[in-house]
């Protein structure tokens, strides 16, 4: 085998053979690790993000505890529990198919552009599912409305349905341009540490390095697209003067990706759109770890798993065929399959 032929990556080289019910589940059980280990500090961000005065992250979170105790951390929390296992599926599974159509796989070099091209596609099918249960999560972290059914209804009433969608626009601005630095940082990294995919020993003794990859590079995705974050949080999180002034008749302050921009550029300048970005990168960076490598490590042993299966049950079918098909001998002697 030549070197080139070993410079393949994990991102670019996936198994065909592992169905679709094991990425799902992977991508449930990632989504639902990152979602509920980063969840406090998702709330102390929407909370800088959203707030009409400049804030300290201490003084957030500290209001948080005041307000609510230590439970009004994860308030919202199963909002966005009942969206993020089928937007990861989502996420994981467009990913995979994406990697199959657009990665050369018979090409043994780096192809961050095609791979890049892969995650924004995932990141489309994730944010158009997850957008209405992120903005009823963060309305609820705010501390508004009673509980998920009150939000919702509250929303629908003085909003119409256009309020669960007004920000997808932003979402898919700041999530498509995340992606995309995430995956291109991340096989930078992979590329200079030298991690290569080879047998199943290696890659696991390569695992925390994986971890550092995803983690860097969510860290960079995070800091570069935060002003299109805070600008997502303004349109989500906003109430129409309707329902805090009960005027039927008002609307809401943003009423799209521009107009969000503008006001928070003239509103805080410069400043403003960068509101959150330090718990935005603390969030991130774990989240992109704890998320790629939970779906990969989960792949990886259940492909695992299902290979020593599938190898169990073909040599118990050989030694059965092999002992029905010996004829009989009359010399009593044992007879050797080959």
């Amino acid at each position: 085998m030549d070197s080139s032929s070993s410079e393949t990556f994990e991102w670019e080289v996936r198994d065909d053979s592992i169905p679709f019910r094991t990425h799902a589940f992977a991508g449930s059980c990632a989504g639902v690790m990152e979602h509920v280990a980063m969840f406090p500090v998702d709330t102390v961000k929407t909370r800088l993000q959203a707030s009409p005065v400049c804030a300290r992250a201490t003084d957030v979170a500290l209001a948080v505890i005041r307000e609510r105790g230590f439970a009004g951390f994860m308030r919202g929390a199963t909002a966005i529990g009942a969206g993020c296992i089928p937007a990861h599926i989502g996420l994981f599974g467009t990913y995979e198919l994406a990697s199959s159509a657009l990665v050369d796989r018979n090409l043994q070099e780096h192809q961050p552009c095609r791979v890049a091209a892969c995650g924004a596609a995932a990141s489309i099918v994730h944010d158009v599912v997850l957008t209405p249960h992120d903005v009823v999560k963060q309305r609820l972290q705010l501390g508004r409305y009673s509980g998920v059914i009150d939000c919702v209804s509250s929303a629908w009433r003085y909003e119409g349905v256009g309020a669960f969608y007004r920000s997808l626009p932003a979402t898919m601005a700041m999530n498509i341009p995340f992606t995309g630095v995430l995956v291109a940082v991340n096989e930078s990294l992979k590329l200079m540490l030298r991690l290569q995919n080879h047998d199943a020993d290696a890659a696991l003794s390569n695992a925390s390095n994986y971890f550092l990859c995803a983690g860097i590079g969510g860290a960079v995705a995070a800091f570069v697209t935060s002003p299109l974050d805070v600008v997502k949080t303004r349109l989500q999180t906003q109430c129409s003067m309707a329902h805090e002034a009960m005027n039927p008749g008002s609307k809401p302050k943003y009423a799209g990706l521009l107009s969000a921009f503008q006001g928070v550029l003239q509103e805080q300048g410069l400043r403003g759109l960068m509101r959150g970005v330090g718990p935005r990168v603390l969030l991130a960076a774990p989240a992109a770890a704890i998320s790629w490598g939970t779906y990969e490590t989960i792949c990886s042993n259940l492909s695992r798993i299902n290979s020593e299966a599938m190898q169990l049950a073909r040599e118990s079918q050989s030694a059965e065929s092999c002992s029905l098909s010996m004829p009989a001998c009359g010399l009593g002697l044992p007879l050797q399959c080959t």
